[in-house]
């Protein structure tokens, strides 16, 4: 069934960094809204202003930002709220849970060779070893996967949606082979979440990070970390941060007035995923922004987000392969968010054109690795058909310049 009609036209209005331009470069960064902007500079006016009452009261309502992201990114993936941690990164919720897992001597984590590395720089640090999965011509293979599991795998990581090339994994098998051999789907869903369909209640992968500064449309600095309630038994954070503690009895005003408190106070921490969150004033403004990005994408409505963005997308890989471009984007009957193509087997080829398209005005960019190298598009619902043909436009123009 069809997601219901939207205004295209009209949505594409409130994101002013597509105007005069074909920014098909979400994968890279994601464009804020005029309502994001918005609540970010009404959170700096409010700290500019002096409070009409208590600086300690007006503080602990601006914490609220965090409880509002939370409750938006639940609805995004089908979650609850207590499975929510918010993080600055997709690496920093990856870093925090891997770091309280407890680790065996000798544990690994299973990856494939196509994931991004800061995805897995936590496990390293944190003790694991890595057993990487080779990718078959640019596609992961869970058989491979479930191959390279032993006695000693602690989890699966991988990207529900491949940087380099689009590839997108079913989440599906991927949670019946890792709980079929006992060990976590851990998934890194940066290039999947809040452009593809996600819902955590019907897929039960055991934890979810994503960075909110791509599909989120999010400034920098705020994403997720989601930890299903099943794992929360066996996390062990290595440290604590005061402002996820529950609020003392009474309200942390009364606490923070009275002269009784004392810096070794016990404080009560939540057994749920937000023991995992440095929350800290400083992120306060960032969680501002992700609240309102996200509170957006809902309005508009996931469903019709995801059939405009993947009809962009079928209509750039159309036209780049009539041009006479090479998709090197596995074929899948799953949407992705992501085509990637080149034009030669010599890199600066397309290094060049992609200072072409930028020169026209389109932007895209240029990723490599483990033998794999493509220009990526990555076309999102505030992108329209003339940015496709724009594409296509020059990558014809610069082949036959090159013929």
């Amino acid at each position: 069934m069809s997601a219901p009609a939207r205004d295209w036209a009209s949505i594409r209005g409130d994101y002013p960094g597509v105007t005069g331009r074909a920014y098909l470069d979400t994968s890279c960064k994601g464009l804020p809204s005029s309502d994001s902007e918005a609540a970010i500079a009404a959170h700096v006016r409010r700290l500019r202003e002096s409070p009409s009452s208590s600086v300690t009261d007006e503080t602990v309502a601006m914490l609220g930002h965090f409880d509002r992201a939370r409750a938006n990114v639940a609805r995004l993936i089908g979650a609850e709220e207590r499975e929510i941690a918010l993080v600055p990164s997709t690496g920093e919720g990856i870093a925090a849970l891997a770091a309280s897992l407890p680790v065996e001597r000798g544990a690994n984590i299973v990856a494939s060779d196509l994931e991004f590395a800061g995805g897995l720089l936590p496990w390293v640090g944190a003790g694991y070893e890595l057993k990487f999965v080779p990718h078959r011509d640019g596609a992961i293979d869970l058989a491979d996967v479930d191959a390279a599991i032993d006695e000693r795998t602690t989890a699966v990581v991988i990207s529900s949606v491949q940087e380099l090339n689009g590839f997108r994994i079913d989440l599906d098998q991927l949670v019946e082979v890792c709980h079929r051999r006992g060990v976590l789907a851990i998934v890194d869903a940066i290039q999947h979440a809040g452009r593809l369909a996600l819902d955590v209640s019907a897929t039960k992968v055991d934890a979810v990070a994503v960075g909110g500064h791509k599909w989120l449309c999010s400034p920098y600095g705020m994403g997720f970390l989601y930890v299903s309630e099943a794992l929360f038994d066996r996390l062990r954070p290595p440290a604590h941060s005061l402002m996820t503690a529950l609020p003392p009895g009474g309200g942390w005003s009364p606490y923070l007035e009275s002269v009784d408190r004392h810096p070794g106070d016990v404080l009560v921490f939540p057994k749920d995923a937000r023991q995992l969150e440095a929350a800290a004033l400083g992120t306060t403004l960032a969680a501002a922004g992700l609240a309102a990005a996200t509170g957006e994408l809902l309005e508009i409505g996931l469903a019709a987000i995801e059939e405009r963005s993947t009809a962009l997308v079928d209509r750039a890989r159309a036209a780049l392969a009539a041009c006479g471009a090479e998709i090197i984007t596995p074929a899948s009957t799953a949407p992705t968010s992501i085509i990637t193509f080149r034009t030669s087997t010599n890199v600066a080829d397309d290094r060049q054109l992609v200072a072409d398209l930028a020169e026209a005005s389109v932007l895209t960019s240029l990723r490599g690795s483990t033998g794999i190298a493509g220009i990526r598009v990555s076309p999102f619902f505030y992108n329209d058909e003339d940015d496709i043909d724009r594409l296509a436009t020059v990558v014809e123009a610069h082949l036959d310049r090159r013929a």
